[in-house]
């Protein structure tokens, strides 16, 4: 059985991506416990949904009518 070479590129890569949708998902959860949730539930219904990873890893990086804190 022969063992198939990887690259440091592909590894890097893989380790890259997988970090940026960890920190992704951990957004959207810290942005779900700042949720007034008071109507419109637009914002807590889609942060809820994030709480699956591969959803949260992508809304997690968005701003869906939050307020923006000074």
């Amino acid at each position: 059985m022969e063992l198939k070479k990887v690259s440091l590129a592909g590894v890097l890569t893989v380790c890259f991506i997988l970090i940026v949708v960890g920190i992704g998902w951990v957004k959207n959860i810290l942005k779900l416990t700042k949720c007034d949730f008071e109507v419109p539930y637009r914002t807590e219904i889609v942060r809820c949904v994030g709480i699956l990873p591969p959803v949260g890893a992508i809304v997690g990086w968005m701003d869906i009518g939050e307020e923006v804190e000074d």
